[in-house]
């Protein structure tokens, strides 16, 4: 039995190939939304929902008869994917991790690069009054230590409940745009004109996050980016290509 863990959309699309492919496997999501995304392929019966510590996911190993985890969360979920190292190491079973690769981001007078999220928020307070966070919804909570110095805008996902946090924070209605991206550069930059943005964060998180397309948009514009890098992490085993994962539980 395989797990995958998923979150991201090349975690789903390995759970559709190697369902394909006919093997025995089940996922994990941490939201109501990601198990709409497998409803949609679907697959909602291999779908667990939920959040897992380290026991949480040895339980789950033990109790499904896992054999090989996959790790496929998000590049920045460092506290997921150790927890699912740490669980693999307990219970003696092969941790894989897929990871999209990473976009070299040119130097640039507006190109700001940080490490944190903590140095983002530092950063953004000495850029431009309007900022627009692309960063998700976990990191919105940081950024409205600004709002009584700043105007922020947040583009999040279109989840009820990231919605609902984002207006018990302070954020007002008009400056939240909740859609499902990734967004073309010429999208980015109509955003960015028509809330007249001058600041804009967001995360290293490959091709498939859009970065590129957000950086362009920004430079094109004239506006201040933040970039938070990715954390660094040592892993066992890492894969970059979706091939190259399910080329390891093929049939010979």
């Amino acid at each position: 039995m395989i797990l995958v863990l998923s979150g991201t959309e090349e975690g789903k699309e390995i759970v559709r190939r190697l369902h394909e492919e006919g093997l025995s496997l089940l996922t994990t999501v941490a939201t109501e939304y990601g198990r709409k995304m497998f409803e949609q392929l679907g697959l909602v019966a291999v779908c667990l929902q939920g959040r897992l510590d380290a026991n949480g996911f040895s339980r789950l190993i033990k109790e499904r008869g896992i054999d090989t985890v996959i790790d496929a969360t998000h590049p920045y979920a460092i506290e997921v994917s150790q927890n699912a190292m740490d669980a693999c190491k307990k219970t003696n079973i092969r941790y894989l991790r897929f990871e999209r690769e990473e976009i070299t981001i040119p130097a640039h007078p507006l190109i700001h690069k940080v490490k944190t999220m903590a140095e983002a928020v530092d950063k953004s307070r000495t850029l431009g009054k309007r900022i627009f966070l692309t960063t998700g919804i976990s990191s919105v909570a940081r950024f409205v230590v600004l709002k009584e110095e700043k105007e922020l805008y947040v583009r999040i996902l279109p989840i009820p409940e990231h919605v609902a946090l984002c207006l018990d924070m302070g954020i007002p209605p008009t400056n939240i745009i909740a859609m499902h991206g990734p967004f073309s550069e010429d999208l980015n930059r109509a955003m960015f004109r028509q809330y007249q943005i001058n600041t804009m964060v967001t995360k290293e998180s490959g091709e498939a996050g859009g970065v590129q397309e957000k950086v362009n948009a920004a430079r094109n514009e004239g506006i201040d980016t933040v970039v938070i890098e990715r954390p660094r992490i040592e892993f066992p085993q890492k894969y970059s290509s979706v091939d190259e994962v399910v080329k390891l539980f093929k049939t010979p």
